[in-house]
């Protein structure tokens, strides 16, 4: 097998953003594969190069991990609560139109939903939110190691 090798040049910054994305690529794959009941995957050699190049030690990407694994909780909790609301939202006007539903242009239709989504949304939302006492979202108690 032949390999390609490709010379890039590119700063600094470029590179650190690489280095997130397929971090954040490497978290996924690893979630779906533990999800799916797959074997857990090695931390990938080349993250271990682009570390070396950017200076990141170990602690430091042990520490990038966790922070951006937070960052895709948290946008994965807003994609879910959005929408929970624009389902809550949808049923309610259903229920409440009716048959009229048939009768009304979709452009209508969507514009009532969004008009009680938005209404509504602090409502839809607290029927799924996850608070403690004190109104702290809970965080996850368990994280894997790397």
């Amino acid at each position: 097998m032949t390999l390609s090798f490709i010379s890039l040049t590119l700063p600094k910054e470029d590179l650190i953003e690489l280095h997130k994305g397929m971090l954040i690529r490497y978290i996924l794959d690893a979630a779906m594969r533990r999800e799916k009941g797959l074997e857990d995957i090695e931390y990938p050699e080349n993250l271990v190069k682009l570390e070396e190049m950017l200076g990141i030690n170990e602690e430091q990407a042990h520490a990038l991990f966790h922070q951006l694994e937070d960052e895709l909780w948290e946008y994965v909790w807003y994609t879910y609560t959005d929408e929970w609301a624009w389902h809550r939202a949808k049923k309610e006007t259903d229920k409440e139109l009716g048959d009229k539903t048939s009768g009304i242009k979709r452009e209508a239709l969507e514009r009532l939903i969004e008009e009680r989504y938005e209404k509504n949304f602090d409502k839809y939302v607290a029927e799924i939110d996850m608070k403690d006492e004190a109104g702290e979202t809970e965080k996850r108690i368990e994280r894997k190691k790397k």
